[in-house]
């Protein structure tokens, strides 16, 4: 799975997945005697165009409540997991979005639009790359099965509308959630849209399916629901986020372990992306870098290699964090020579360098990298931010440029292009290049106002005018259309 460090998606399964996936999904399905009332079973995803304009609300509004994060090894690593488990599945899986939020709750979701939110919090109760798929890909068959549309369109019937604001407070829980929720109609709302047993019987059936056929055990998701149950009866606080959107009883335990005996059970080999993305949010995105660093030193002791080699990559990272540069830059020096071809050793040396202001150093430690690293997206983020700040600006454009033709929709390299068009003088193509960053990120209206800005610095460009021109019509159009639904 290293490769996933590399790529912004997994390469595909072979053509015959989504067929065994259909059929074993109707066959699974047909066990729960689930009625037509309930929608269909097939394994697809369709978003109409209301849905998608929610969605994009949706997410606006929740990163007013939430912190995103944006780190993009962080980002990469989610999206291609999730789309390694969306392969599977029929229909429109291009307008399948994932999204990694700070916070400690114990919490996924899937919300309209076919975004899908996990927690940092539910990412560090995992133990296994297969638990963390095992909850994406129940959130994935809520997205196939279109339960969140049905349940909006009940409560509308019942004269409760869901504004994004709104539900984004149901959906991402918390005390921010609470105080939304008790200023508005929300917590009637909130009543609606828990999954009921029924609609959680189907997101575990075909979410087995999906866990499988992406190559994980069956059994990943019943270990991580019985640990979740197990945890629930002895915490006083009260249940963890996840489990009040979707309720967990003992029948549906017993049914997901019951299906259990159709898959062969196998071996699964530890996941070096899943440990170095733990280690990497505990460090970096941790409240207290002090204890991290010291759990990272008692990891490293681990009999299992894979989980000593990311608490290595931890430990560095969090002295990055507690400002032990140089011990950080030599610990990194050390894992990337030990493993050259893993390039997020070399990213965090080369941030190690950064941090204590050699910048051509940082530039320079990316040259040990295989040609296909190098000219990943991913590497390319932090190879132009080495080289703007080394000063190598027209070499940090191209770098962000050409990864940007591979990339389209990698939000974060706009948002450096933006920095580096800035520093050049460039101003409209700065503004330019910051609009696509906000229209990424769901924030269409934030991306118009910046190319408005940017038509007013074209000067005398005809062909910079009319881009510009064209991109604001067509943000227009979709701030039109969304407004329409």
């Amino acid at each position: 799975m290293n490769a996933a460090w590399f790529k912004l998606a997994w390469c595909r399964p072979a053509s015959w997945l989504p067929v065994l996936l259909l059929v074993a999904t109707n066959s699974v399905l047909g066990e729960t005697k689930l009625g037509s009332s309930l929608g269909d079973t097939r394994a697809g995803i369709v978003t109409t165009a209301e849905e998608q304009a929610m969605g994009r609300a949706f997410v606006a509004a929740a990163r007013g409540q939430m912190r995103f994060i944006d780190d993009p090894l962080l980002v990469n690593y989610i999206e291609t997991l999730g789309q390694r488990l969306a392969a599977g599945l029929n229909g429109d899986t291009d307008h399948l979005r994932f999204f990694l939020i700070s916070n400690k709750l114990i919490n996924a979701f899937a919300a309209p639009g076919g975004r899908l939110a996990v927690f940092t919090g539910l990412v560090l109760t995992t133990r296994t790359e297969a638990e963390l798929a095992s909850v994406m890909a129940h959130e994935l068959a809520h997205v196939a099965q279109r339960h969140l549309p049905r349940m909006m369109e009940r409560a509308r019937q019942r004269q409760l509308p869901a504004t994004a604001g709104v539900l984004a407070a149901i959906l991402l829980g918390g005390q921010a959630g609470a105080a939304a929720m008790a200023a508005t109609s929300g917590a009637a709302l909130s009543d609606q849209l828990r999954y009921n047993r029924e609609y959680e019987r189907e997101a575990d059936a075909l979410g087995l399916m999906i866990l499988t056929g992406a190559g994980y055990p069956a059994s990943a998701m019943i270990d991580f629901l019985g640990r979740l149950d197990q945890e629930n009866r002895l915490q006083a606080a009260g249940a963890p986020e996840y489990l009040r959107t979707h309720p967990l009883t003992q029948n549906r335990l017993a049914l997901v372990e019951g299906r259990l005996r159709q898959y062969p059970e196998f071996l699964f080999e530890p996941s070096l992306d899943y440990h170095h993305a733990r280690a990497r949010m505990s460090a970096v995105f941790g409240d207290d870098a002090d204890k991290v660093a010291g759990a990272f030193t008692h990891d490293m002791r681990s009999d299992n290699p894979v989980v000593a080699r990311a608490a290595r990559y931890g430990q560095l990272l969090a002295q990055v964090q507690l400002g032990d540069h140089t011990t950080a830059a030599a610990n990194a020096q050390e894992l990337a020579r030990d493993y050259p071809d893993y390039p997020p050793y070399v990213i965090a040396l080369s941030q190690a360098l950064l941090a204590g202001g050699l910048a051509e150093d940082a530039v320079s430690v990316f040259q040990g990298l295989p040609d296909h690293a190098r000219t990943s997206p991913v590497v390319a983020y932090y190879l132009a931010d080495a080289l703007m700040k080394a000063g190598h600006l027209a070499d940090a454009r191209g770098q962000l440029r050409t990864a940007l033709r591979g990339a389209p929709e990698m939000a974060e390299l706009y948002r450096l292009l933006a920095r580096v068009e800035g520093e050049s003088g460039h101003l409209a193509q700065s503004f330019q290049a910051l609009a696509e960053y906000h229209y990424w990120r769901d924030e269409v209206d934030q991306a118009l106002l910046q190319l408005q800005t940017a038509a007013g610095h074209s000067g005398a460009s005809a062909y910079l005018e009319a881009s510009i021109g064209a991109r604001i019509k067509e943000i227009e159009a979709q701030i039109a259309q969304d407004a329409a639904h």
